[in-house]
């Protein structure tokens, strides 16, 4: 994708055309996660970040846990630029596109208070973190943040059925930040009435907090595309 000078999404594959930075993981990998583009963590007594191909053709990996307040995190080795507040004429990128396929099992048992994923400065964060741009759970439903480190921004975004597929997408652009889901706009955070737009290093982070007391709360990622955009 590329960002024109009206702020529209054109659907434009150049960026291996100009050389910038770009990431498409299909977990192709047989023998699992590749560490020199993602670092795992499990905490607790049995969290698992694990490849699985047991819904082909989705290739996918799972982040689980079999007991009590168990974590799992997975997250890019390499950091993105994102600074919606700071793009311009004196920047080369002017825009980054996060987009993933995922899926949820037995919400009900994911800690809402610390669920997140999107970008992320710290490679520790979680919903409660600052600086951060991405997807919650409130209430068992999903909705966006932004957090610039002084303030936060949340957004409903529809009500996709969290246990089907679902495209998700983080647009971010000058003095913008866009959320998708299946390709449709559900929220639209800009420099107005105070929305928080973080400008940061940012890393792809997909946390998966279980409840505790609650062992069986999933979240399966499938495709993850993670690219700078320029201006037309």
């Amino acid at each position: 994708m590329a960002i024109d000078r009206t702020g529209r999404i054109n659907d434009l594959n150049i960026l291996a055309r100009l050389g910038l930075p770009y990431l498409i993981e299909t977990w192709q990998r047989t023998a699992g996660i590749d560490l020199s583009i993602w670092t795992t963590t499990a905490e607790g007594t049995t969290g698992t970040i694990l490849r699985d191909i047991s819904e082909e053709p989705y290739q996918k990996v799972v982040l689980a846990g079999l007991a009590n307040a168990d974590e799992a995190r997975l997250y890019t080795t390499q950091e993105w630029q994102l600074a919606p507040d700071t793009w311009g004429l004196n920047t080369f990128n002017k825009a980054l596109i996060m987009e993933w396929e995922c899926k949820f099992a037995v919400v009900d048992d994911i800690d809402n208070a610390l669920f997140f994923m999107g970008l992320s400065a710290g490679v520790a964060a979680n919903r409660a973190a600052m600086n951060l741009a991405g997807f919650i759970l409130t209430g068992n439903a999903l909705n966006a943040i932004t957090d610039d480190g002084i303030g936060e921004f949340v957004s409903l975004v529809g009500g996709p059925v969290l246990t089907n597929w679902m495209k998700l997408s983080i647009v971010a652009y000058s003095a913008v930040i866009e959320f998708y889901v299946n390709e449709v706009l559900q929220a639209r955070h800009t420099t107005i009435d105070t929305e928080r737009l973080p400008d940061m290093n940012v890393h792809g982070m997909f946390y998966l907090p279980q409840e505790a007391g609650a062992n069986t709360g999933e979240l399966h990622v499938a495709t993850v595309s993670i690219r700078p955009g320029v201006l037309l």
